[in-house]
């Protein structure tokens, strides 16, 4: 053992205060956990969570010198990926973005979702870079239930997934295909929606590839998918009626998109990198599921259980959601902590992303009363549901939170790797703000700013009173004025107010 290996051991309560309070980002969080945290906690928040740091490097390292037989954590390096290694990849990154205009409400009125395509290395910029627009207008849509706040974010969620698959469609030579946010959401949430129709899906498919007869391909496989597969099993009473209907069940369309992404994918060779990037997220997921129960047990094996009960002079600390409950842990606060710069964290397989799919109700277009469906059948299914996601953490500097990066399983085992490391490549371009670069790019060219929004607002309501004062105004003309004030350029957020 070098003279390091014994430091590393050797590791004290002061030694990774000080590390600790060199990461200011990391200060900040503790100190706003420990005004939340039970008053019994507040007084030694910052020096217990140092010495259950302190136990966590120790162990790890131990575990590295095979002085521990349990890993506690295992952490990899990824920083060995450069430019020169990516040369000439074709890599697209997706965001959307929501604009509204304070009027009687402050609803949304616009989605659009922006792509971003670069051709890494490439001098000429005609060929390095191309971006593509899809808006969508959130009043034209017929299906979705307007009435909850999460209308927009089932029509953005649908948006980002049919421009990810147009970039499939549109690039035979992509790489990496990367979303701004999770890979996948919290599904169970938007069940209940009231289903699209068929005018709604040709708004949606207007800008999809770029030849019509793919949309169409489209909705006839998903609709003959749904014939047979999906709504039988969701709503087998009223099956025929909504296959009749050409009705389009929002989960079940979004998890059929997701299987077209992968599939899509497989088709490339290689196979395209999908994944998502999550910034600032609040999963507990990791700490909670391999994290804490593989210190739980090593704990019980050396009878020792009550550790963290003295540590933080509790008795009701006896469980990993015990503990992050009462805590207020999250996986990015803990693994900030335990990751050096240019690692990431092993992979596990995301379970949370479909709890809570089960039966409820949902009501038609046109209709007033309420149907029963059961959408426990799109759980984690290779037939109709939603695919298996897998995720890991990168930390790219000392400065901020590791993100998280999500894959499909589906895709191999290569993918959360790769993801990982091109993840971190483009992070490095921002080393002050330590976000893949490309996402950065993309987020303030589908940003619908407020300063836009605020100046066409008062354009409006101009035109609105105008028109009203002579009697000649159309929802056709309204409607042009409100895509004027929000669509406006493709480069419209170039030219913002300076600061």
């Amino acid at each position: 053992m070098n003279q390091q290996d014994s430091q590393d051991d050797n590791l004290t309560d002061q030694e990774v205060i000080a590390d600790l309070q060199n990461q200011p980002h990391l200060m900040i969080k503790l100190q706003e956990n420990a005004l939340l945290v039970a008053e019994s906690l507040r007084d030694n928040y910052f020096t217990n969570t140092a010495k259950f740091i302190t136990y966590l490097r120790r162990a790890m390292r131990q575990a590295d010198l095979g002085q521990r037989k349990e890993q506690i954590l295992s952490a990899k390096a990824i920083n060995d990926l450069n430019w020169e290694k990516v040369q000439g990849e074709v890599v697209t990154f997706i965001d959307g973005g929501l604009g509204q205009v304070q009027m009687s409400s402050p609803v949304p009125i616009l989605l659009r979702v922006g792509s971003y395509r670069v051709r890494t290395g490439e001098r000429n910029l005609a060929e390095r870079e191309q971006f593509g627009y899809y808006p969508v207008i959130l009043g034209d849509l017929e299906g979705g239930s307007k009435e909850r706040k999460d209308f927009p974010d089932i029509v953005r969620i649908t948006a980002e997934l049919l421009g990810g698959l147009s970039a499939l469609k549109r690039t035979p030579d992509l790489r990496v295909l990367m979303f701004h946010g999770p890979l996948v959401y919290m599904m169970s949430g938007y069940a209940g929606h009231t289903p699209f129709t068929e005018k709604d899906i040709d708004i949606f498919l207007s800008h999809y590839a770029q030849q019509p007869e793919l949309a169409e391909q489209l909705k006839e496989d998903f609709l003959n998918e749904a014939e047979l597969e999906i709504y039988p099993k969701i709503a087998p009473d009223r099956c025929d009626e909504w296959v009749a209907r050409r009705l389009f069940e929002p989960l079940s369309w979004m998890a059929f998109l997701y299987r077209q992404l992968i599939k899509e994918a497989k088709q490339k060779k290689p196979k395209t990198i999908i994944t998502g990037v999550v910034e600032r997220g609040q999963l507990r997921e990791f700490s909670e599921k391999i994290l804490l129960p593989r210190i739980f047990t090593g704990l019980r094996q050396k009878q020792n259980i009550n550790f963290f009960n003295i540590l933080y002079g509790r008795k009701d600390l006896t469980s990993p959601k015990v503990l992050l409950d009462r805590l207020g842990y999250t996986d990015a606060l803990l693994l900030s902590m335990l990751l050096e710069p240019g690692q990431f964290s092993e992979a596990w397989e995301i379970q949370n992303k479909y709890d809570g799919l089960s039966k409820g109700k949902i009501t038609l277009p046109d209709e007033s009363y309420a149907t029963d469906a059961d959408w426990s059948c799109l759980k984690l299914s290779n037939e109709i549901g939603f695919p298996k996601v897998q995720g890991c953490y990168v930390k790219v500097s000392e400065t901020t939170e590791p993100f998280r990066v999500e894959v499909f399983e589906e895709l191999g085992k290569d993918q959360i790797v790769e993801a990982a490391r091109r993840a971190y490549l483009y992070a490095r371009v921002l080393p002050g703000y330590a976000f893949p670069v490309g996402l950065d790019i993309v987020d303030k060219y589908a940003k619908i700013p407020n300063w836009l929004t605020e100046s066409y607002s008062k354009l409006i309501k101009y035109h609105l009173g105008v028109s009203l004062q002579n009697g000649q105004i159309t929802d056709a003309q309204m409607r042009n004025i409100i895509v004027q004030s929000i669509y406006m350029t493709k480069r419209d957020w170039l030219f913002r107010p300076k600061v």
